[in-house]
C-alpha cells in the first residue's frame, strides 16, 4: 500500500507542476467523492419512499419522488462533466510544465494523467464510503476497514510485481527483443483480476456481517439496505482502483 501511494503522489507532482492545476485536480477529486456520498443519499431516499409509501400522504410521497429524480440527475450530471473537465485540465497544465516531453513518451503521459485522476477519484470516494458506513454503524464501519486494508495490502504487492514486469517489457523493447502482446497484455490483466478476485471474495465478509447484524436487530431495513448498496458501490470502486493500478503501472513505466 505505501508503493501504491508513493508512486501516485510522484506521479501528482511530475505531471501537475504548478500549484494552480494541482489545486484544480484536487477540487475535481472532490467533487467525485461529493457525487459518492450524493449516489448514496439517494438509496438512502430511495429504501425511505419504498419503506414508507404506505404511510406517506401523496403530496409528501410527490415532493420525496421529484427530489429521487433531482438528486439522481444532479449526480449523473455532475459526474459527467467533472470527467469532461479534465480534458482541459490536463492540456493546460502540460502546457505550462518546464517539462519537454515528445512522441510516444507524451501519449503515455496523458494515460498517465486520466489513470491517475481516476485513481485518486476512486479512492476519494471509497474513503467517503467507509465513513459513511462507520456513521451508519460503528461496528459494521470498523469491520469494513479492516477488510479494505487487507485488500489494499494485496493490491500494493500486486502492483509492485505490475511495475517490475513493466519494465522489464520496456527494456526488452529497448533491446530490440519485444515481449508478444499476449504476454503483456495477459500479465497486466491477470493481476488486474487477481485483485478484483480477492476483493470480491473479502466482501463476501462484509456482506455475512451485514446479514447478522441486520438479523439481531442491530441495524435498521433501511440502513441495512443502504449499506448493501453501499458495499456494491464499494465493490466496483475497489475493482476499478485494481485494474487501473494495472494500467497506471504500465503507462508510468512507459512515460519514464
Amino acid at each position: 500500500m505505501i508503493v501504491v501511494a508513493r508512486e501516485l503522489k510522484l506521479a501528482f507532482h511530475d505531471l501537475f507542476t504548478t500549484r494552480k492545476y494541482r489545486l484544480i485536480l484536487v477540487s475535481l477529486v472532490l467533487i467525485a467523492a461529493f457525487i459518492s456520498v450524493s449516489e448514496l443519499a439517494v438509496a438512502k431516499l430511495f429504501t425511505g419512499i419504498i419503506l414508507n409509501e404506505g404511510t406517506m400522504s401523496q403530496t409528501k410521497l410527490a415532493i420525496f419522488v421529484t427530489g429521487f429524480f433531482l438528486f439522481f440527475g444532479a449526480t449523473r450530471a455532475g459526474h459527467y462533466f467533472q470527467r469532461i473537465y479534465r480534458v482541459n485540465v490536463f492540456e493546460k497544465a502540460f502546457k505550462a510544465s518546464k517539462s519537454d516531453v515528445k512522441g510516444s513518451r507524451e501519449n503515455w503521459r496523458w494515460s498517465l494523467a486520466f489513470e491517475l485522476t481516476t485513481l485518486l477519484s476512486t479512492c476519494t470516494q471509497l474513503f467517503v464510503i467507509i465513513l459513511f458506513f462507520t456513521y451508519l454503524n460503528w461496528g459494521f464501519g470498523l469491520l469494513n476497514i479492516l477488510v479494505v486494508l487487507f485488500i489494499f495490502h494485496i493490491y500494493g504487492r500486486l502492483f509492485k510485481s505490475q511495475i517490475e514486469a513493466q519494465r522489464g517489457f520496456v527494456q526488452a523493447k529497448k533491446n530490440k527483443n519485444p515481449v508478444t502482446n499476449a504476454v503483456k497484455i495477459g500479465t497486466r490483466i491477470k493481476s488486474g483480476e487477481t485483485g478484483i478476485l480477492i476483493s470480491g471474495s473479502a466482501m463476501l465478509i462484509l456482506l455475512g456481517a451485514l446479514i447478522y447484524l441486520s438479523y439481531n436487530g442491530q441495524i435498521s431495513p433501511s440502513n441495512t439496505i443502504v449499506l448493501f448498496f453501499g458495499l456494491r458501490m464499494q465493490n466496483s470502486n475497489l475493482s476499478n482502483i485494481s485494474s487501473g493500478l494495472m494500467r497506471f503501472a504500465r503507462a508510468l513505466t512507459h512515460s519514464e
